[in-house]
């Protein structure tokens, strides 16, 4: 794979994990910096550099209360281990086997953040490190067998993990949001996770659907949800020296 279509994904990943961080002037500012770099190629993508342009920090505040308010969601949580789990034990074992993607890279999640590891910021920033370490790997000229390391953990956490739920909690998203930015977020990565799992050659999305949720379509949630403050920051993971 040519490092420019690493780095892009690691740009549309990076960007999306900053987005579904807690609302922050400093996240605003590199949230502007980065949309002219959003891929012109998806109308997702331009809808979603339209919004950033006249966001501000107290609407982008507003919309996270209300799709994401204050206590864990009804309707569209953003953590995996809320989709798709049949008992405790299930979600124990999703949270583990997500910590053991990131041990296994030499991660962990920032000391400050205060997240569990399966949010939708926390996973899309691993994503971000994955494809810039492949792209890096290319760049350098290392060994074949360290730059399909780095593919194959990305198509192993998507079919494992992140592609899993993350469509089904966009599709969520996007009908409790309305419109404005998580509305664009949503449709940007449901369309982006779609074009990854083809990417990686892994199976399409076929989860996402909420534990102990009534059996009714995902597009009828439309009432504000009453859901958890994302407490995702910047430095999402960091690598230990």
């Amino acid at each position: 794979m040519k490092p420019s279509v690493a780095l892009r994904s690691s740009h549309l990943y990076g960007t999306l994990s900053l987005a579904f961080a807690d609302p922050d002037r400093a996240v605003l500012r590199e949230l502007r910096r980065r949309a002219p770099q959003l891929d012109a190629y998806q109308s997702e993508a331009r809808a979603l550099r339209a919004v950033l342009s006249r966001l501000s920090l107290a609407r982008w505040r507003a919309a996270h209360v209300k799709c994401f308010g204050y206590a864990i969601s009804k309707e569209c949580p953003p953590y995996e281990a809320e989709y798709d789990q049949a008992n405790l034990f299930q979600k124990t074992q999703t949270l583990a086997d997500i910590a053991g993607f990131y041990r296994a890279f030499g991660l962990e999640t920032a000391p400050v953040l205060h997240e569990r590891a399966d949010h939708a910021s926390v996973e899309l920033e691993f994503m971000h490190f994955l494809c810039l370490k492949e792209a890096h790997a290319v760049e350098r000229g290392e060994s074949c067998a360290r730059i399909a390391q780095c593919r194959a953990a990305q198509a192993r956490f998507v079919e494992r993990h992140l592609g899993t739920w993350a469509p089904g909690f966009a599709r969520r998203l996007r009908a409790v949001a309305g419109t404005g930015l998580y509305a664009a977020l949503a449709r940007l990565l449901e369309a982006f996770l779609t074009a990854e799992a083809k990417r990686l050659r892994v199976r399409p999305a076929t989860g996402g659907r909420l534990n102990e949720a009534p059996d009714v379509p995902e597009d009828t949630c439309a009432a504000p949800c009453g859901a958890p403050a994302a407490a995702a920051r910047i430095e999402v993971v960091h690598e230990r020296i």
